[in-house]
C-alpha cells in the first residue's frame, strides 16, 4: 500500500483534511472539510482553539482518515517571507544563530517567533542566500493547541503558500505561460489572500494580504441591504426565496455582479501593488504568468 501524508488546513471559513499517497505523481486518497462558524478563526489565525476541535474531529469523522500524524499548514499576516543573504555559516551553528542574524529583516522580536528557512545557494562572496521564514509563536502555539485539543499528532508546520506552489505550481502543462519567466500563484481564501511569486518551484516572493472572499460578501451585504448568510448565496450565483408579505425583492443578477465586481477590482488593486513591490525589489524579475487559486477564484468575472 502506498505511503500517504495527511494536511490540515484550518481556515477562517472551513477546516480541510486531505490525505495524499506520496509518489512520483502524488493522488489524493481521501479529503473533506467542515465549515467554522464566525468568529472561530479570524484572518487565519485560531481564536477558539476547542471549536476548531470539534471541527477537526468532526472533519476527521466525515473523511474517514484513519492516521492523527498530520501536516498542519498556516498562512496569515504574523507570518512573514524574506529572501536574505547572511554570511556563509555551517548549517548547525546557522541555526543556532539565526535568531541573532535576522532581526533586522522581520518587524517582531525574534523571541516571538519561530524560525526557519530554505536555502537558495552559495552567494559570489561566500554568502549563504535564503527565503527566511519567521512565524509568530503565539499564533502557531493556538493551532498547534487546536489540534491536541482533537488527538491529533502534529509532525510539523509548513507554510500554506509554500504546499500551494507544490501542489500547482512546479508544472506548467495546460497554462499559456512564457518559460522564461516567474509565476504568480494568488490563492484567494475567506479573509486571507496569499500572493506567491516562485520560478519553477523555488519560492522567491510571498505577500500575505488581508482580504478576500468575505470582503466581497460584506459588500453585497451592504449595498443590498441583506444578511450576510444571503450575500454569501447571492455571491455564489445560488437562487434566493424572498418570502413574507412586503418582503423587498431581491436585485437582478447585473446589479449583484456589479457590486461584487466593484469591491473585486479594489482588491485587484492590492495584488497589483504587492506585484510592483516584487518588480520593485528585483529589477531582473520576469512575470511569466498568473495562476488564480482559492475558494475566491471561483467568483464569476
Amino acid at each position: 500500500m502506498a505511503r500517504t501524508r495527511i494536511g490540515v488546513d484550518v481556515g477562517s471559513s472551513a477546516v480541510r483534511v486531505a490525505e495524499v499517497a506520496v509518489g512520483d505523481i502524488p493522488v489524493v486518497v481521501r479529503a473533506a472539510q467542515v465549515p467554522l462558524a464566525p468568529g472561530v478563526v479570524e484572518s487565519g489565525e485560531v481564536r477558539q482553539p476547542e471549536a476548531v476541535a470539534e471541527a477537526l474531529r468532526k472533519v476527521w469523522a466525515k473523511s474517514g482518515v484513519k492516521s492523527k500524524r498530520v501536516h498542519l499548514g498556516v498562512g496569515n499576516e504574523r507570518v512573514v517571507v524574506r529572501e536574505i543573504a547572511l554570511p556563509w555559516l555551517p548549517e548547525k551553528e546557522l541555526r543556532d544563530t539565526l535568531a541573532f542574524q535576522v532581526q533586522e529583516f522581520i518587524p517582531m522580536a525574534s523571541d516571538e517567533v519561530v524560525l526557519d528557512f530554505d536555502p537558495l545557494g552559495e552567494h559570489d562572496q561566500g554568502g549563504r542566500r535564503m527565503v527566511l521564514v519567521a512565524a509568530h509563536k503565539g499564533m502557531v502555539n493556538a493551532l498547534v493547541e487546536a489540534a491536541l485539543a482533537a488527538e491529533l499528532d502534529p509532525q510539523d508546520i509548513d507554510l500554506t503558500p509554500f504546499a500551494v506552489i507544490r501542489a500547482v505550481g512546479t508544472g506548467d502543462e495546460g497554462l499559456d505561460l512564457d518559460s522564461s519567466g516567474e509565476m504568480v500563484i494568488i490563492d484567494i481564501g475567506a479573509q486571507v489572500t496569499s500572493i506567491c511569486v516562485h520560478d519553477r518551484g523555488v519560492t522567491r516572493f510571498v505577500r500575505m494580504l488581508p482580504s478576500g472572499g468575505r470582503d466581497i460578501t460584506l459588500a453585497l451585504a451592504s449595498g443590498l441591504g441583506v444578511d450576510d448568510d444571503v450575500a454569501e448565496r447571492l455571491k455564489r450565483g445560488v437562487r434566493v426565496q424572498v418570502d413574507g408579505e412586503g418582503a423587498t425583492p431581491l436585485p437582478e443578477a447585473a446589479e449583484i455582479r456589479g457590486l461584487a465586481l466593484t469591491r473585486a477590482e479594489s482588491f485587484v488593486d492590492e495584488v497589483r501593488s504587492s506585484l510592483e513591490f516584487y518588480t520593485a525589489l528585483m529589477p531582473n524579475a520576469q512575470i511569466g504568468g498568473v495562476l488564480v487559486v482559492g475558494g475566491g477564484s471561483r467568483l464569476d468575472g
